[in-house]
């Protein structure tokens, strides 16, 4: 995304996004830091950039005070970046019903291990493979197409390349090149979190461009992984 489009959807001046860029600027207020980290991607590694921390993150410590206390466990026992990664591994390997007595979804831990296992070159390429059998657009029978969720708008897809998804909308009659980074990204989400909104900028909103045809895709080509919650948001199945 070029520095124009980024600071016109973060509501910036071009210029002074490049000065925050080039490290001539104070790290601007956390709402912005979030904003950013939420358009580009970067998650906390964008507050670790700006040497602050999420808010989020800030209030949930205050509120839970053992989480405080594992914190400072971990520290004394030299925690490593590795070390909580490993940890992060294990709970994402847990069964759904392990983690939320309020989960009703329930899947064998058998089949989640295998789910959490699949890498993701293996899924990218289901997507692709699934996507060239989608129906033809009625109006480009070359095309096949997904509707996007919630308006339903008709997106031809133009291209399927290896590491890249272009679709054109009906709506609009914009052409958009989606990287694989960005199926990715949702993708890591949904592992993550079990669901992802497809309102852009939302707290549960992987990424805001492009958000309800990329959703759309996701459920649409990979309905053995995940499903659409309504018409506003998706979900991994069993999670």
């Amino acid at each position: 995304m070029g520095l124009r489009m980024a600071a016109d959807e973060l509501g910036l001046s071009p210029a002074y996004l490049s000065r925050i860029e080039q490290d001539k600027e104070s790290p601007p207020r956390p709402e912005i830091i979030r904003k950013i980290a939420t358009l580009l991607g970067g998650g906390d590694h964008i507050f670790a950039l700006a040497k602050t921390m999420d808010p989020d993150l800030t209030g949930y410590l205050q509120n839970n005070p053992t989480a405080m206390d594992f914190l400072r466990t971990a520290i004394n026992k030299g925690f490593a970046d590795k070390d909580f990664q490993q940890l992060i591994n294990q709970i994402e390997m847990q069964q759904p019903h392990e983690r939320s007595v309020h989960s009703p979804k329930r899947i064998s831990r058998k089949e989640e291990h295998m789910r959490v296992q699949t890498g993701w070159p293996t899924i990218w390429s289901k997507i692709r493979e699934n996507l060239r059998n989608e129906p033809r657009c009625p109006r480009h029978s070359n095309c096949p197409h997904v509707k996007s969720m919630v308006q339903g708008v008709i997106n031809d897809i133009l291209s399927i390349e290896t590491t890249e998804i272009v679709v054109r909308s009906h709506r609009t009659n914009n052409v958009d090149t989606i990287p694989e980074e960005r199926f990715k990204t949702w993708w890591e989400h949904l592992k993550m979190h079990g669901s992802a909104s497809l309102t852009p900028g939302g707290k549960n909103n992987p990424h805001p461009w492009r958000s309800r045809i990329v959703g759309a895709i996701l459920a649409s080509a990979l309905p053995e992984e995940i499903e659409a919650d309504g018409s506003n948001s998706i979900s991994l199945k069993g999670k």
